[in-house]
């Protein structure tokens, strides 16, 4: 009969013992489970890209996003899911290529003369509030911060706060009532309202973190 120590395990064909790392433990931060700064640090790095890639990109996705909401209609169609995808991809995808255009110019000029890892810092400070020692680079981070937010002021800002909130609860109003009429019998709305009102909330608090973050960089006080 075999003895074993603690950290071995018994080989049912080989006869002998042996050890394994199954795997060890990380500390993990907040910031590990902030879902949305990563998305907006996808975001970023995506706004700094080509905007032939940019296309692509947003194509791909939102053909995948508007395929798999109209799966869910109670009567669809492979080709017609197919091919409404492919359009509904190309044509969003082409609206938001155009109207960032102007942002991509901006904070591509705010990180020009940065090694890459500067950039990175400069992303990092934009996104976490991170101050970098390099003033090159917290002047970059500003522009970059200010290049996301429009250049809006603080008060443009809060009112486009309080109207993507009006129009976000004009939406459930609507949803609400469809369903109380039974206006809209299809999944497809009641799914798509959901994906919009869950924009909402990870679109405002990336706002707000940005516009703090850039306040911090300023050296000012939101």
């Amino acid at each position: 009969m075999i003895e074993l120590a603690g950290d071995q395990n018994h080989g049912l064909f080989s006869g002998s013992g042996s050890s394994y790392v199954i795997g060890k433990a990380v500390v993990t931060e907040d910031e590990d489970w902030n879902f949305s700064s990563r998305g907006s640090f996808v975001h970023i790095r995506l706004i700094l890209q080509p905007p032939w890639l940019r296309f692509v990109v947003w194509a791909l996705f939102l053909a995948v996003v508007w395929g798999a909401l109209t799966s869910f209609q109670s009567r669809s169609e492979i080709e017609s899911t197919i091919l409404s995808a492919i359009f509904f991809g190309a044509a969003i995808a082409g609206l938001l290529t155009a109207t960032t255009q102007s942002v991509h110019r901006g904070a591509a000029e705010a990180l020009s003369g940065l090694s890459q890892a500067e950039r990175s810092q400069a992303i990092d400070a934009v996104l976490h509030g991170t101050v970098p020692a390099d003033p090159e680079v917290r002047a970059s981070a500003t522009r970059l911060g200010r290049v996301f937010l429009r250049n809006k002021s603080a008060d443009q800002l809060k009112r486009s706060e309080r109207l993507t909130l009006l129009t976000f609860g004009v939406v459930i109003a609507l949803a609400v009532a469809a369903a109380v009429a039974n206006f809209a019998n299809e999944r497809l709305f009641y799914l798509a309202v959901a994906v919009v009102c869950a924009i909402g909330p990870f679109s405002l608090v990336n706002t707000r973190r940005i516009r703090r973050n850039v306040a911090l960089l300023a050296g000012g006080h939101d």
